[in-house]
Order: C-alpha cells, then structure tokens, then sequence
C-alpha cells in the first residue's frame, strides 16, 4: 500500500504522510507553513500539524490562539489572547488538557526562546539541543543522549539497538527503524528491508538473488545487476 508525504517546496521531505486511499483532504498546508517559518529563523513555532500535514482544529502561535480551518489553516472564529484558549469552542480539555504544548515541544520552546533572546542580545547560545519534535507535538524520530542518538517513538522511547554517535548522524531519519517497529504492524504489514545501524534504510537491497536500491523512505527506485551495488549510495 503506498503512501503520500508532504514537502517542501523545494521537494524535500518534511513532516507528514498518509496512505494514498485516505489522502483526498491532505493539503499538507501546516507542514509546509511550520517549515517556512522555521527556514526563516524562528525556533519557537508552535503550529500544531496533525498526522497528515494538515492543521489541528486548535492553533496557537506567537502567544495568539485560533480555531483553524484543517486544510487551510484560516481561523473560524476571532482569535484571541492564549490566556483565553479555552473560550474558543475547538478547546477540548479531554484532548488536549490544561496547556496547549505537549510534553516534548515544551522543552524545545524553553530552549527556543533562550536561544532567541540571547540572538536578539548580541550573544550566543552555548547549548546543544538533544530533543527533537515532530510538527503534531510529539518525539521526532531521534533523540540524544550521552553524545549517542537512539531513534525513538512517539513518546521518546528507544527503538530497538538503532544508534549512532551524534558527531555521525548527519542524514539519519530513522524511516526503516520507525516503519519496522511502529507504522506498518498496525495494518497488518511487515517491512522486509534491511536498516542501517542508524535506523534509515538501506539504500541496497536484495530478495535472495535479486537486488535492487530504495530510497530514504524504502520505496524501490532500480533493479541492479550486481551486488554490491555502489550505485545504491546516491540514494541514501
């Protein structure tokens, strides 16, 4: 069953995916304005982006709280205030609770707007981050810890033994990692692709003695006629 993602507008990937047969309301609009913002400097943006890149019914952003229309974004009612959040009628305590960040947005924004107050001072910002986030609020795919960087869930549990020394994570995504232990057993389906160490898939693979490269998210791109297959690497 093959999947949709969002992108930016340059094509690359970003946060957001649904399968091809629920896709017909994705818009992926929240995904790509939470990257926009992002690429032009903001480290505290607080768009609330659902599964599919799309908006949450409750926004709220720069200390402002609307009801958003999912696939624009477009407030329905007046914004207000973010003290005031729960006047507006998408307000829900049972789904969201008493404050509008979760759990692991609310130690990146710490670290955001340290990071933006000491810019706007004329100094610089001595910390490393080592939590990273999803657009819906949740654990991004990799967190760090001790100088080493573990793929994780959701909730910022360790996924199996993919890891790799912060210092050599640069392109690790943990797509194979997250699509073997979290995506694809909900359906009912397995992944049959090898992951690297780091949790990305590898770029070569085989099924016995065919063999063929995919891409960062495992889909086939090439069949091969030798192995191994240096040709592969491009593609990681």
């Amino acid at each position: 069953m093959r999947r949709c993602f969002c992108s930016d507008e340059d094509g690359n990937r970003i946060f957001g995916q649904m399968w091809r047969s629920e896709a017909d309301e994705m818009t992926c609009a929240c995904s790509r304005r939470r990257a926009e913002l992002e690429a032009k400097g903001r480290t505290d943006v607080t768009l609330h982006c659902t599964a599919n890149g799309n908006y949450d019914p409750l926004q709220c952003d720069d200390g402002v709280c609307w009801c958003a229309e999912p696939r624009t974004g477009q407030p329905t009612v007046p914004p207000v205030p973010e003290e005031n959040m729960k006047t507006l009628p998408c307000y829900s305590a049972a789904m969201l609770g008493e404050q509008y960040l979760r759990r692991c947005e609310s130690l990146t924004y710490a670290l955001g707007k340290i990071h933006q107050e000491q810019s706007e001072h004329g100094t610089s910002f001595l910390g490393n981050p080592n939590t990273f986030c999803d657009y819906d609020g949740s654990y991004g795919p990799y967190q760090i810890q001790n100088g080493i960087a573990y793929c994780t869930n959701k909730e910022g549990e360790i996924l199996g033994a993919w890891q790799v020394m912060s210092s050599e994570m640069a392109g690790m995504n943990c797509n194979c990692a997250r699509d073997t232990m979290m995506h694809f057993p909900e359906r009912g389906m397995t992944v049959t692709e090898v992951c690297q160490g780091n949790g990305n898939y590898r770029p070569n693979q085989n099924v016995g003695d065919v063999y063929y490269c995919v891409d960062r998210d495992g889909y086939y791109i090439e069949l091969l006629d030798q192995w191994p297959a240096d040709q592969c690497a491009s593609y990681a």
